[in-house]
């Protein structure tokens, strides 16, 4: 006799016999009991959890000579033509290859018969959902008004891509995958009466692979009975199937929570050597963090039956690991396995990830630059280096895409926005910008005149006021607003702060002073980030830094009113101021000369706008008043 599959030799011949089903199989047999059993019904649910299954038992129960019952004999003729699949009154069609209208229409023509030997005559669509929507319209009447003596049982793993006026003609029943523990149950009864020595450990590896189906467990069992003679336990079964085996895993996640970069190398080395996938070993990985996690949260859970002979080793792990640390390396290996998937070469992205998660773990927290500066500052009281320490507060999750797996997207710096002669801000060191700090408004000095003439010369000079004790006191230039803007550019790119450089980078300065930095946004999006206190914590650090005193950025968006109070503010500080008239007696007089005493030429120095110039002197002036910038002029007149 040719031998039998063992998932086909054990297929449930009673309601009593399929697994994890309890609430379909009870109603089921009340229905028949009470004769009340529907004309259509609808089974849907995961692969290999028994819905063909249940459907065949429940035409046996409905033919049996002794019935309708809910206990099928299977010994009478008619159930065993139906077990053989030789009864003409059980019709089993698979939708996959039938799916056409057509075949809908000879089924049609068919179920105007009378069963053959039985009491009713049982139609089982297998996998409903590949029908086309040509073949659904044509079994609605079918299906809403069908002969008495027809009964319509329709199977599918998806449900949801079945046409809702079908799903209201049935009776729906969602079976449910089947846990492990009942898995590993039925296994070890099974290879009992089949006189196979399976340990327990082995039935629950087995349990665990078949992801709630039935059918998949006795395949990976028929599998192992195959391949070798001996006893099947865990070590036969993680090498037939392709696993790792236990301790591998331990040592590899402590390596990693230890950050042993050799060890992680050598640990996949090893493993490839014998023949697994590189994929393997993270999805092996993960699983054994997932059972640490849910340990760490719930060591009740059915997933923790796997780890039955080492649960105390699984414990000592779980207790020594943070559940924080636990999340963060399951999202890293789940970002390199999702890369790996993709990957040319999935043994790279393997040990990136693997390493990038120790890496994660064992790194020294990250110092502010302005901490650091302090830090080699002449040494202070250790009370006032306390206070003055800057709090760290890290950017969000959700914007922070500085982390060690993920792929940052860079944003381009927009160039046209911060062009000055000069080298790039951003190489320059730090303590450079702090010293390059712009120096509060002053009125222009004018140049000195071709002749050697001090007295008139240095007249302007004598009226320049003395710089203020604090540069935050003042309001700065508007001219320097672009400086100081690229100098807090580089250092937050200095200071990896990418989400926050990305959002702030293309806003407009508007105002600098009074302790305040105004900047308009394009979007209220950007408003409200810049506003944030994750946002300008840092960026108030980092102008602290340029401009040597407390600022804080404000954001606003281009168009808001109180943005013109501001401007005027900005046009105050670029008006030139008019020069007041200088008293004869406070020029200093140098010793006169010969040729001063004999020469009554004189020079003055008069301010002058642009505007009051004609159009062959702005022609002149455009170049240099482009490179310059603001500036005040003045116009010598000679006497």
């Amino acid at each position: 006799m040719a031998y039998i599959a063992l998932y086909r030799k054990w297929r449930p011949k009673d309601f009593e016999d399929v697994v994890g089903q309890s609430h379909i199989t009870e109603t089921l047999q009340k229905a028949i009991d009470t004769d009340k059993v529907a004309h259509a019904y609808l089974f849907s649910g995961p692969r290999g959890t028994g819905k063909t299954s249940t459907a065949k038992i429940f035409a046996r129960a409905m033919n049996c000579v002794h019935g309708p019952t809910s206990h099928p004999c299977n010994e009478c003729e008619v159930c065993r033509h139906i077990m053989s699949g030789e009864s003409l009154d059980v019709v089993e069609i698979d939708a996959a290859s039938n799916r056409s209208i057509e075949d809908i229409r000879t089924l049609r023509e068919t179920i105007k018969f009378m069963p053959a030997e039985g009491h009713k005559k049982i139609y089982i669509i297998d996998e409903v959902h590949m029908l086309t929507t040509e073949a659904f319209n044509a079994l609605l009447k079918t299906l809403e008004e069908p002969p008495a003596h027809v009964i319509f049982i329709l199977a599918t793993t998806e449900p949801e891509r079945i046409p809702m006026t079908i799903l209201s003609r049935c009776q729906r029943y969602e079976f449910r995958r089947i846990t492990s523990e009942d898995i590993a149950k039925r296994l070890l009864y099974v290879a009992g009466q089949e006189q196979i020595d399976l340990t327990k450990g082995a039935a629950h590896i087995l349990a665990v692979q078949a992801d709630g189906g039935m059918r998949d467990a006795l395949s990976m069992l028929d599998q192992c009975v195959s391949n070798t003679s001996g006893t099947i336990d865990e070590g036969v079964v993680r090498d037939l199937l392709g696993l790792i085996g236990k301790d591998w895993l331990f040592s590899l996640a402590q390596a990693i929570f230890d950050g042993q970069g050799d060890v992680i190398i050598k640990a996949v080395d090893d493993v490839i050597h014998m023949g697994k996938e590189p994929r393997v070993i993270l999805m092996e990985l993960l699983a054994h963090l997932r059972a640490v996690m849910l340990c760490q949260a719930a060591s009740s859970s059915d997933t923790l039956s796997a780890y039955d002979d080492c649960l105390d080793e699984l414990r000592k792990q779980a207790g020594e690991w943070t559940p924080a640390a636990v999340f963060q390396v399951l999202a890293i290996l789940q970002q390199a396995l999702l890369t790996a998937k993709t990957s040319p070469v999935p043994r790279i992205a393997v040990e990136m990830g693997l390493l990038m998660a120790a890496r994660q773990l064992n790194q020294p927290p990250v110092v502010p630059i302005a901490a650091a500066s302090a830090a080699k500052a002449p040494a202070k009281p250790a009370k006032t280096a306390v206070a003055e320490k800057p709090e760290v507060v890290p950017v969000p999750e959700e914007d922070d895409y500085s982390g060690g797996y993920g792929l940052e997207e860079a944003v381009p710096f927009p160039e046209e926005e911060f062009t000055s002669p000069g080298p790039t801000v951003g190489q320059a060191p730090v303590q450079e910008a702090a010293a390059a700090m712009p120096q509060p408004a002053r009125p222009p000095v004018p140049p000195a005149p071709p002749r050697p003439e001090p007295v008139k010369a240095a007249a302007p000079a004598a009226n320049v006021p003395a710089p203020a004790p604090s540069p935050a006191a003042q309001p700065v230039a508007s001219a320097e607003y672009q400086d100081v803007w690229k100098k807090m550019c580089a250092i937050l790119d200095k200071e990896k702060k990418k989400a926050v450089l990305s959002c702030i980078r293309n806003g407009r300065v508007v105002y600098i002073g009074e302790g305040q930095v105004i900047v308009a946004f394009k979007t209220a999006f950007m408003v409200k980030r810049a506003n944030r206190e994750d946002y300008y914590k840092f960026t108030d650090a980092a102008l602290s830094q340029i401009l040597g005193g407390t600022y804080h950025m404000q954001g606003f968006l281009e168009g808001d009113a109180e943005l013109d109070g501001y401007e005027k503010k900005k046009s105050n500080l670029t008006r030139p101021a008019e020069p007041e008239p200088l008293p004869e007696e406070d020029i200093p007089v140098p010793a006169p000369s010969q040729e001063a005493a004999s020469s009554r030429d004189e020079t003055a120095w008069q301010p002058a706008s642009i505007e009051d110039m004609d159009e062959a002197e702005r022609a002149a002036l455009g170049p240099l008043l482009k490179n310059v910038g603001d500036c005040n002029i003045y116009i010598e007149n000679k006497k």
